[in-house]
């Protein structure tokens, strides 16, 4: 058995066998082209059939959570260590002692007595040969209060650690944590923690992130909605493959004029031809104003003028993919109808006070643990990127 440190070593060698950035489905295609799109319908498909059915072999799925500080705990020959993402370095930092810990990460003391509180506490949670990654939601030592201590009120235990809060009844434990990724021997991220890696402990409060979808909550008109949807979906990616192959500049341009298109009422509108090229010379006459030269001011006019022009020239291309966005992102809707009334767990969310679904669903492979897509509610996204206190922070949903 590898050693966490020629673990990680060997398996940073491959960026896709870490845990990565979670997609929406529906920006699949412009993301990776026209194996994002093919993707981004079957794996629905199969979505769609799951949450139908109650039973599949195909998708597994397990909710949300957005933690805190995102830790690696492992235990190799009874040896226990804890890493953030930088054990995903060229030169993985990898803590065993708190010596370990102040020579990696001395210079963020808040940081640095966290995983030493991670250290001492979590090593119990960890079963031997086996590597796991969570979210850390807090950390808590009553006689040495911690740089991430939960709100104690009235029974409850709550958190913030990024946008939304969440709370859980009782005591606080030492540390509470929301595990939701295991490393095979390969190094290979796969969705959710297997039983045989995690020793449940009392001094460890766990988030329950466990999520099946009961069929009787996906009612007939959510579910005629999705199917509607993914035919129109299918029948344009099979007529028109060509259509989804986007410059690098353009994949860029689209996925943050898409991102903005959310509205404060918990809708994603459509993105249309005429609203992209009007973000295109916004951007065109912003990066404009950024140079002196006439020169330099030409260069952007002209550089940002071709863009707008390949849209106007080829306006099925970019209406197919536009199209492609709004009948995936309907399929993900009618699906969310499902989730938000299946949210029951060991835990309870909100934002601002006010009681709130979770952030959604993490959609996996079945059979192999890839992560394939989150679905997140339009209306729970909406909600946290137009909270003011993060007016300023989040960019994208």
């Amino acid at each position: 058995m590898l050693s966490l440190k020629t673990f990680i070593t060997e398996s940073v060698e491959d960026a896709n066998k870490q845990l990565s950035h979670l997609d929406h489905p529906y920006q699949q295609h412009v993301i990776y082209g026209l194996s994002g799109a093919k993707a981004a319908v079957k794996n629905l498909k199969d979505t769609h059939e799951f949450f139908k059915t109650g039973d599949s072999k195909k998708i597994a799925t397990s909710r949300k959570v957005d933690g805190g500080v995102s830790v690696i705990l492992s235990k190799k020959h009874g040896q226990f260590s804890v890493a953030t993402k930088s054990a995903f370095n060229k030169n993985p930092k990898i803590n065993y002692t708190a010596a370990d810990v102040d020579k990696n990460h001395g210079h963020a003391p808040g940081l640095a007595d966290t995983l030493k509180h991670v250290l001492k506490h979590g090593k119990d949670l960890v079963n031997d040969e086996h590597t796991i990654q969570g979210d850390l939601l807090y950390t808590h030592d009553p006689k040495n209060p911690t740089s991430s201590e939960p709100v104690i009120q009235n029974n409850k235990v709550s958190v913030t650690p990024n946008r939304m809060t969440l709370s859980h009844s009782g005591s606080p434990k030492s540390m509470g944590i929301v595990l939701h990724t295991t490393y095979d021997d390969e190094g290979i991220a796969r969705s959710g923690v297997h039983p045989k890696a995690v020793n449940h402990t009392k001094d460890v409060f766990v988030a329950d992130t466990s999520f099946h979808p009961e069929p009787h909550h996906y009612i007939d008109t959510a579910r005629n909605k999705a199917e509607d949807s993914l035919n129109k979906a299918q029948e344009l990616v099979d007529n028109n493959p060509e259509h989804f192959r986007l410059s690098d500049e353009h994949k860029e341009h689209m996925l943050t004029y898409m991102n903005a298109l959310r509205t404060e009422d918990g809708k994603l509108k459509q993105p249309t031809i005429e609203g992209y090229t009007n973000h295109l010379s916004n951007i065109r006459d912003k990066e404009v104003a950024k140079v002196k030269t006439e020169k330099s001011k030409a260069a952007k006019v002209n550089h940002y003028n071709k863009l707008i022009d390949d849209v106007k020239y080829n306006k099925p291309k970019y209406q197919s993919n536009f199209d492609l966005h709004d009948h995936l992102n309907n399929v993900t809707e009618a699906l969310s109808t499902a989730i938000t009334k299946n949210n029951a767990s060991n835990f309870n969310t909100e934002i601002d006070g006010q009681k709130s679904s979770d952030e959604g669903v993490v959609v996996s492979n079945a059979k192999h643990g890839n992560i394939l897509f989150k679905i997140v509610p339009n209306k729970v996204a909406s909600a946290l990127r137009f909270n003011p206190r993060f007016a300023r922070k989040v960019t994208q949903a």
